[in-house]
């Protein structure tokens, strides 16, 4: 069993009965700051402040945010740059994507992804079960390259992140955009769910609350 919480933007937590992985943890932008919350390891796409808050994470944690392969605690990781804009970085600078595998499911986070991904880089990414990637726009991809990335990695869940909320003050889109794009979603009330085999039997959309 996979366990699945959403913080808000970008930020989750996911686990198994042996370890507990968050990623890019956010300052203060609107949504509630998780109170004491614990992580055996803490992923960071960039080093922009919505995304790089690791004294958020209690439990002296092993922090990745750098390129390369690591094995942390059987968790074997493997973080692939790219950039943060359509420019090759000179906007925003870099980004990386985090994929990581968790009981043996392939999970890939895509921090603020800028761009379309190529397809040697969708070659390398290999196999993606689970996907967290950004739909909002503006600082990132919007809905329709977030679409098209999809169609090409064809994981069997799909989480939508980095869009606007009530919450947040960011001058980016709607989950409207990109639910317009798909055929039906999976709507979760609050912000936490716990995923089984029966989940990956077939390719599906799940949004979650932020609390």
């Amino acid at each position: 069993m996979i366990t699945i919480k959403w913080f808000g933007h970008s930020m989750w937590k996911i686990s198994d009965e042996n370890v507990s992985i968050i990623t890019d943890p956010f300052t203060d932008i609107g949504y509630p700051m998780p109170q004491n919350e614990t992580a055996d390891i803490v992923l960071s796409s960039h080093d922009h402040f919505d995304h790089n808050n690791i004294s958020l994470i209690k439990g002296n944690p092993e922090v990745v945010k750098t390129d390369g392969e690591f094995n942390i605690k059987n968790v074997y990781i493997r973080m692939f740059p790219v950039w943060h804009d359509e420019n090759r970085g000179k906007e925003r600078g870099n980004n990386l994507l985090m994929k990581f595998s968790l009981a043996g499911k392939n999970f890939l986070h895509c921090g603020d992804l800028g761009h379309m991904l190529p397809d040697e880089i969708i070659e390398k990414l290999g196999k993606i079960d689970v996907i967290f990637i950004p739909v909002g726009g503006y600082y990132t991809i919007d809905a329709k390259t977030a679409k098209a990335i999809v169609d090409k990695l064809r994981p069997k869940i799909v989480f939508p992140m980095h869009y606007k909320t009530p919450v947040l003050d960011f001058p980016i889109a709607k989950i409207d955009d990109y639910l317009a794009l798909i055929k039906d979603y999976r709507k979760i009330a609050g912000n936490l769910i716990t995923l089984s085999e029966k989940d990956f039997q077939q390719e599906q959309t799940i949004l979650l609350d932020y609390e």
